[in-house]
């Protein structure tokens, strides 16, 4: 019996030694917060990634459609690489990744550019897609309106991963709708600032992602989330409706660090939920700093644990410095179907004293909320709190695997 359960360890042990080395998490020295492991576009393949890509289909002209060539050729070849060399990639229109590639640049030498204000540059076409060793920049780095480029979007496909990247200049640098499932990780994505979008991750309609050992700076929102909603639906009832038969968003915000954005118009929140995310959600290990608003949820359910906040600070200077806030809200005015945050633990977080005076944990109407332990007297109900989802990192086969926190 003691071989059987020896044999059975060492089992679990290698399993977990792969995922980690996936996502750069095996170092014995790893902070407590904060991103583990190198972080950008310029980090070196590992030997393994260098054998597993060593059979690839290289691209031959500095476009999008020559991009795009590639990958209809490796699919017909059965190869299941496209590369990159270093230099400029104009895109005039959408690249289609067909399932099952990988397409990967020679770091932030390889630079996939927006040609216009609307070009979207990239799309998982299939499921088992892989996004690395790239720059993607979008069509403008301030806070224009004008600019309605995207970097990499995932709708309804498995297994994406977006890993060594930097992102930057695009109304969404990435987002994730139609039920997909998704790890982005150690990469860079700062200066996507659009007004009234400007997301570095934009997740909704069902989406699972798993966002891990990134860095965030200068973006509208660094996070954002929603649900499925109608958008059609406040002129024919009043209010947002929830799209039937969509199973509810959950995402993973863990061991990520998240700088300023006092570029940005208003310096909103960082990693927000929007009325109408009725999902669930986990922010952990992350830090948090020179920030005017870290946390915002104004929808969904989930956990606040183990993250630091500090050096808080402000240009704007008309709204006041909080590190988290509950509170609910309405979407543009109108209200949304069924929105309440509500069953949420913040926990065992380190408010730092430095910097100017901010507000720790601001609590409006919600319900069920318990800080430390202790139930905010006030959000008291009798809801139960739903199953908060667990996604567990990709292994070494390129899987996410989903299961429930006790």
């Amino acid at each position: 019996m003691s071989q059987i359960i020896l044999l059975a360890m060492v089992v679990l042990l290698i399993g977990v030694l792969n995922a980690a080395d996936v996502v750069g998490a095996t170092q014995a020295d790893a902070p407590a917060q904060g991103p583990r492991g190198t972080v950008g576009p310029d980090v070196p393949l590992t030997d393994a990634e260098k054998k597993e890509l060593a059979k690839h289909i290289v691209v031959e002209e500095f476009t999008g459609a020559a991009v795009q060539a590639a990958c209809e050729r490796a699919v017909k070849e059965d190869i299941r690489a496209v590369f990159l060399p270093a230099g400029e990639y104009v895109f005039t229109e959408e690249v289609l990744i067909p399932g099952g590639l990988t397409v990967f640049g020679e770091g932030s030498g390889t630079v996939c550019k927006a040609e216009g204000k609307s070009v979207h540059l990239l799309r998982a076409d299939g499921d088992n897609v892989r996004f690395t060793r790239l720059k993607l920049q979008g069509a403008d780095t301030t806070i224009s309106t004008e600019n309605d480029s995207y970097g990499i979007s995932v709708y309804g496909k498995e297994n994406v991963r977006i890993d060594h990247c930097e992102l930057l200049g695009f109304s969404y640098a990435t987002s994730f709708g139609s039920e997909a499932m998704a790890q982005v990780d150690h990469c860079h994505i700062h200066h996507n600032l659009r007004d009234g979008l400007g997301y570095g991750i934009a997740i909704y309609s069902g989406a699972y992602v798993l966002i891990t050992d990134n860095e965030f700076s200068q973006n509208r929102h660094s996070l954002a989330s929603n649900g499925a909603l109608d958008w059609s639906s406040p002129k024919r009832v009043g209010k947002f409706v929830h799209k039937p038969g969509i199973r509810k968003t959950h995402w993973e915000f863990i061991h990520n660090r998240v700088d300023s954005n006092d570029e940005s118009h208003y310096e909103l929140c960082s990693v927000d939920t929007h009325p109408g995310m009725n999902g669930t959600f986990v922010v952990e290990a992350n830090v948090f700093e020179n920030l005017r608003h870290g946390v915002g949820i104004r929808d969904g359910s989930g956990l606040i644990r183990g993250n630091v906040f500090r050096d808080f600070r402000t240009v704007t200077n008309f709204r006041k410095l909080i590190a988290i806030s509950v509170n609910y809200g309405k979407h543009n005015n109108v209200p949304v179907e069924g929105c309440m945050p509500h069953s949420i633990k913040i926990e065992n977080n380190v408010f730092a004293a430095e910097g100017a005076k901010y507000e720790k944990c601001s609590i409006g109407k919600a319900e069920n909320i318990v800080i430390d332990g202790k139930l905010v007297p006030e959000t008291k109900t009798d809801r139960p709190a739903p199953p908060l989802p667990l996604i567990v990192p990709m292994d070494a086969e390129g899987k996410l695997g989903i299961s429930e926190r006790e």
